[in-house]
């Protein structure tokens, strides 16, 4: 990695902020999901489905997560602390039905011991790190390792830590139902148009996402926003999504 001047660097995020950084793009994404639940509890479990099929094609992504929630009833949470089967007959790329079963399971184990999903991280927030490499563990039976990624194994963890974005951050995009958690605490979740924008600007050398790259560019967007760093997340991803990563 060359020479970045990082105030440089601030001015392009910024710029990429004020273009993209709006409601009328959030309507394009899956965190708009979230947005149709009033209830914090309905948000990070509506949440962590969205973010976990949160690849491929967007509207495809989000058409199957639409349809998983509405074999939950109006309440996710409550259908979670009720028991409910998730009974769901079709795929969503790798995910197969057993893998939603299973996905949902776990995620009722910990609800009822925690009490919500929140509460997990919130007893475990003196070191995020090892409470998402927790978190990946509890929910980490073999056929998931795939989808919920294991930091202590290297994995970059994206989707977790975008789901884990839309948790703690909150303003027009990010719904942030959790209160207390500062965003300071976040990684930022690499995707294909984040590796493919840090590389493009020198911040990162290759285009394959790690854990030792996730908090290198965690690092960098610390220093250009230190109370915020993952301020210019979807910005990038939005501003990539339409293939306008330059401005």
């Amino acid at each position: 990695m060359g020479h970045v001047s990082l105030s440089r660097i601030r001015e392009t995020l910024e710029l990429l902020y004020e273009r993209y950084h709006r409601p009328a793009y959030r309507k394009e994404d899956p965190v708009e999901i979230l947005w149709q639940y009033a209830n914090p509890l309905d948000q990070e479990i509506a949440g962590i489905w969205a973010a976990l099929f949160a690849w491929g094609r967007r509207e495809v992504a989000i058409r199957k997560v639409q349809a998983l929630l509405a074999a939950l009833g109006d309440s996710p949470a409550a259908s979670l602390r009720a028991h409910c089967p998730l009974v769901v007959e079709w795929r969503h790329r790798t995910w197969s039905p057993l893998d939603m079963s299973i996905l949902w399971k776990r995620l009722g184990e910990i609800y009822r011991r925690e009490g919500s999903l929140a509460n997990f991280f919130w007893k475990r927030r003196t070191d995020w790190e090892e409470a998402i490499a927790q978190f990946q563990s509890e929910i980490g039976a073999p056929p998931l390792h795939r989808h919920i990624g294991n930091l202590r194994r290297g994995s970059a963890s994206k989707r977790l830590l975008l789901w884990l974005r839309w948790m703690v951050r909150r303003d027009s995009i990010d719904p942030g139902p959790w209160e207390g958690f500062s965003p300071r605490w976040l990684y930022v979740p690499i995707d294909t148009h984040v590796s493919n924008w840090a590389v493009t600007h020198q911040l990162l050398s290759y285009r394959i996402p790690n854990w030792r790259t996730v908090l290198r560019l965690t690092e960098v967007f610390h220093k250009i926003s230190p109370e915020d760093p993952l301020r210019y997340d979807f910005a990038i991803v939005t501003a990539g999504s339409r293939s306008k990563m330059r401005v």
